[in-house]
């Protein structure tokens, strides 16, 4: 019997929104240069998720997190995901001669639902850029005086209130998170390389 390889399923790009629908993350898996395109292609799916969900929601029972095939365009099927926090992820796949099976894009939604829970647990994350750890103690363990230079006193934190230290919602989310960290960047690049048969 002849064994055959599945085809892979050809990511193409990847948009994450906030709940008022603004980016929060933009990857194109065919490269940096079609990132804008795939942007406003994804974007175009905002209204026929604001549909479905109002179309499969009642009082008793919230929309479903998996919104499914939502339209096809150029060569691509988009496809919808909502998060309880009702962060949004749309999803593209260049269309191909095989089955795309729902269980599979539901696999690659959740594997990137992780990635983004993962980082946006980090307490850290919502202090600012420019924040630097001071030394606390005015001695170090072997109880030798640090001594201050011009550079270690123009090193001020400005003062983050206690109640937006560690805590956010997702419309808090800042885009400028998922960018500058290489652990989601990676582990976005990853899923696209697996499922686009490269590893």
């Amino acid at each position: 019997m002849e064994n055959r390889t599945p085809n892979p399923l050809h990511l193409t790009s990847l948009t994450i929104l906030s709940p008022s629908n603004s980016p929060l993350y933009v990857h194109s898996f065919t490269g940096p240069e079609d990132e804008l395109r795939h942007y406003h292609l994804s974007h175009a799916a905002v209204d026929v998720i604001e549909e479905r969900i109002v179309m499969t929601s009642t009082a008793t029972k919230p929309a479903e997190s998996y919104l499914g095939l939502l339209f096809c365009m150029e060569d691509m099927a988009f496809y919808g995901f909502q998060t309880t926090t009702k962060i949004r992820m749309v999803l593209s796949i260049a269309l191909v001669d095989a089955m795309i099976k729902d269980a599979d894009i539901v696999a690659i939604f959740r594997s990137i639902h992780n990635l983004l829970l993962t980082i946006t647990s980090n307490p850290f994350i919502s202090l600012p850029s420019t924040f630097h750890a001071k030394p606390s103690p005015k001695y170090i363990e072997n109880q030798q005086p640090i001594i201050e230079t011009e550079t270690t006193k123009s090193i001020r934190n400005v003062s983050i209130p206690d109640s937006k230290m560690f805590g956010f919602g997702p419309e808090e989310i800042k885009s400028d998170w998922l960018k500058d960290s290489m652990r989601f960047k990676k582990g976005i690049e990853r899923i696209g390389e697996m499922l686009n048969g490269r590893t």
